[in-house]
């Protein structure tokens, strides 16, 4: 018609393979009619977690502490514990609508739970279950020690230590700044100036294995280092950690200390202040030589390191003083540019002081000077003819000793059969413990605390540690499966979040879709052991 080819169509005679010899499609040519999405909610991120929270008995620990049974249906504080530890890992910026965030995850399908449990109400019944207030005794009650007791159980049953190798702990504090005015923790700190608001102390008991977080413990924000450490020993003694090694930095030392934790039966490995004056005549007399037997190379720096025939404390252990080059080089050019700055500030008002009054004069000079430096220069303030002026001459004595201290510090060590470069090393590698806190506070955001009472800022705070737990086990997992790969926690996370579980009607039957997952990272979740993670259709981005 019009030179134009039309189509009609006469009868339907079946698919093509009803004809003699006629091969079938390769694919099917008809599909249903009626193929819709009923439901999508965020589901890889938090599957992963959620399997691994189950694989470290979190849940059944929180429930049996909190409630005294377990494998219990329905909500329990274990299961919302839980998805707010995962809600810190994933999206700490949702933390103010927890309950809204929930409901569009797979969390109450995992939990086994309606989405209208997950209120806001519910998780702060969840933090109470774990520290309240009893009024009958004028006492804190928290489950949070036994708990953590039992995680690390689990946690070491699953990934023990190598044969005949004790625990190696380091502990450290961090200051966390509150919104809370009420809460006995929330004081002013040694940070105060720099956060302009009250803080809270969290110190952390991390292994140096796996640096898996044994416990945490929370204190007044004016509580210094040293303050912390009868807490320390009450959790270990609790722990029954015998015979392990604590590494601390050397805020955390003095006599007092060492022989409370050696009297225990723990070794130690600490740095020691320069407060007194028998430690600094030992750091100062001693030199350690720049040659190859005493160099110490570690992860941030290449020290030298002399171990020293002295004791100090009055103790048996192993006493180091080691020097950084680099710093000490930089220390003495500082101070160097320091003084020859002073000297010459000093020369420009000695030509103008004339009309100076004394007073005057002085306030001038100390200025000039500073508390710092006050010590270097010996000034002498004369009168000639009414009119005030003055003489300076830099102490020698004290510029030097300055330079014997320049860049050198000391260390001490419970075992005495440790080398030097032994107790450097182990001592610089508690640097791990810092990174911990640097994923609080930057993945899991874990400033500034909102909350008000002393109960459930403890228990919110044990919530992060949960999460750090959870994430621990993740990156242990990926380090023993994917030694080649350089993918990260958090990289496979953010891979994950992408994917959705749908739930889609085909026909009038539902099915159930995990879309948006790449092959690789199937495979990935495959090595680390979570080759059944979804239970449904996967298809691939």
């Amino acid at each position: 018609m019009n030179g134009k080819v039309k189509y009609k169509m006469i009868r339907y005679l079946g698919v093509e393979s009803d004809e003699y010899k006629v091969p079938k499609p390769i694919s099917k040519r008809v599909h249903p009619d009626k193929i819709f999405p009923d439901n999508s909610l965020q589901a890889g991120d938090v599957t992963l977690l959620w399997e691994i929270a189950e694989r470290l008995g979190i849940v059944n620990t929180i429930d049996w502490y909190c409630l005294g049974a377990n494998q219990i249906s329905g909500p329990t504080p274990g299961k919302y514990l839980t998805a707010w530890a995962i809600n810190r890992i994933v999206d700490p910026e949702s933390a103010t609508q927890l309950d809204s965030w929930v409901r569009c995850t797979t969390i109450p399908d995992l939990a086994r739970m309606k989405p209208e449990d997950f209120s806001k109400d519910s998780f702060l019944r969840s933090l109470d279950s774990l520290c309240t207030f009893v009024k009958r005794t004028n006492r804190i009650k928290s489950n949070i020690p036994s708990i953590e007791g039992q995680l690390y159980q689990n946690w070491r049953q699953l990934n023990p230590l190598p044969v005949q190798m004790p625990e190696t702990m380091a502990f450290d504090l961090t200051a966390i700044p509150t919104f809370g005015e009420t809460c006995p923790f929330a004081e002013l700190g040694s940070k105060a100036q720099d956060i302009h608001r009250n803080q809270i102390n969290l110190s952390i008991l991390a292994s140096k294995y796996d640096t898996y977080p044994i416990s945490q413990f929370v204190h007044p924000g004016s509580f210094n280092s040293i303050s912390t450490i009868n807490d320390l020993v009450i959790r270990l003694k609790e722990f029954q950690l015998v015979g392990s090694t604590i590494v601390w930095d050397r805020g955390y030392t003095t006599k007092d200390e060492i022989i409370k934790i050696e009297s225990e039966g723990w070794k130690l490995i600490c740095g020691v202040t320069k407060r007194t004056k028998m430690v600094r005549q030992l750091i100062s007399e001693t030199n350690p030589p720049l040659d190859p037997d005493h160099l110490v190379r570690t992860q941030e720096m290449n020290i030298y390191a002399e171990k020293i025939q002295n004791s100090i404390f009055k103790t048996e252990g192993a006493v180091v003083v080691y020097v950084n080059v680099e710093r000490k080089m930089k220390t003495m050019l500082n101070r160097n540019i320091t003084l020859k700055d002073i000297s010459l500030d000093l020369d420009k008002l000695k030509s103008n002081c004339s009309k100076l009054g004394e007073k005057e004069l002085t306030d001038r000079i100390q200025k000039i000077i500073g508390k710092n430096y006050k010590n270097f220069f010996e000034i002498l303030i004369f009168c000639e003819n009414n009119e005030y002026s003055f003489e300076y001459a830099m102490n020698e004595q004290v510029r030097v000793e300055a330079e014997k201290m320049d860049g050198k510090y000391m260390l001490y060590a419970t075992d005495s059969n440790l080398s030097s470069a032994e107790i450097v090393q182990m001592y610089f590698e508690k640097d791990f413990v810092e990174k911990v806190f640097r994923d609080l506070k930057s993945f899991e955001e874990i400033g500034p605390i909102r909350h008000r009472l002393e109960t459930r800022v403890t228990a919110i705070l044990f919530v992060c540690s949960l999460a750090l737990r959870i994430k621990v086990a993740l990156r242990t997992m990926m380090k023993k499966s994917l030694k080649n790969s350089n993918v990260t926690p958090e990289l496979l996370l953010k891979k994950l979040s992408r994917v959705q579980k749908i739930e889609m009607w085909v026909e009038d039957s539902k099915e159930t879709w995990f879309v948006n997952i790449q092959k690789k990272t199937m495979k990935m979740l495959e090595e680390i052991g979570f080759d059944s993670l979804f239970n449904g259709k996967v298809r691939m981005a």
